[in-house]
C-alpha cells in the first residue's frame, strides 16, 4: 500500500512539474516583435519592378491560432489593395486573401527580431520577404524579392514605423 501511495505522489509531483515547465516555456516564448500597427514610410522605401506605395498600414494581431495580418496599401496610382491572412508562424503555408503577388505564405522566425516569409502562388515559390524589427521596436524593414504574376522580378525595401 505504501509503495502505491508513494507512486501516486510521485506521479502528481511529476505532472505538476511538467505543467509548470510548459507554462514557463509559453510565458518565456519570445513575443512576436511585429505585433501592433505599422505605417509605411514611402519617402525612404524603394520599389523596383512594381508600383511604389503612396501609403500603407499593416496590422499584426495576436489570435489563438497565430497572428492575424491585415495590410492596406494605396499604390502611387491610387489603386487600393487589401489583403490578410492568419499566420501560424511555424512554417505551415496558409492562404492569403487579396494579395496580387501570392496566394499563400509561410513565416518562420529566424531570431527574436527577424522573420522570413516564403510566398507562393499555388505550389510554386514566387518570393521571400525578410522582416527585421529594430532593437528599439519602433520600426522594421521588409526586404522582398518575388516574381510577379507576369513573370517580371519585383524587389522592394519597405520601411515601416510603429503607428501606435
Amino acid at each position: 500500500m505504501r509503495t502505491v501511495t508513494m507512486a501516486m505522489i510521485a506521479t502528481v509531483v511529476l505532472a505538476g512539474a511538467s505543467l509548470a515547465a510548459a507554462e514557463a516555456a509559453e510565458r518565456d516564448k519570445p513575443r512576436n516583435a511585429l505585433i501592433g500597427t505599422w505605417a509605411c514610410d514611402p519617402s525612404i522605401s524603394t520599389f523596383n519592378g512594381a508600383m511604389p506605395y503612396r501609403s500603407a498600414t499593416a496590422k499584426f494581431i495576436e489570435v489563438e491560432r497565430g497572428t492575424h495580418v491585415i495590410v492596406d496599401i494605396v499604390e502611387a496610382n491610387g489603386v487600393a489593395l487589401h489583403f490578410e491572412y492568419i499566420d501560424t508562424e511555424d512554417g505551415t503555408f496558409v492562404p492569403v486573401h487579396g494579395n496580387p503577388f501570392y496566394d499563400n505564405e509561410s513565416t518562420v522566425w529566424v531570431d527574436e527580431r527577424t522573420a522570413r516569409r516564403t510566398e507562393r502562388r499555388g505550389e510554386e515559390v514566387t518570393g521571400t520577404t525578410i522582416m527585421t524589427v529594430a532593437p528599439d521596436g519602433k520600426s522594421y524593414v521588409a526586404r522582398s524579392s518575388r516574381t510577379r504574376p507576369d513573370g517580371r522580378l519585383y524587389t522592394s525595401l519597405i520601411h515601416w514605423k510603429r503607428a501606435e
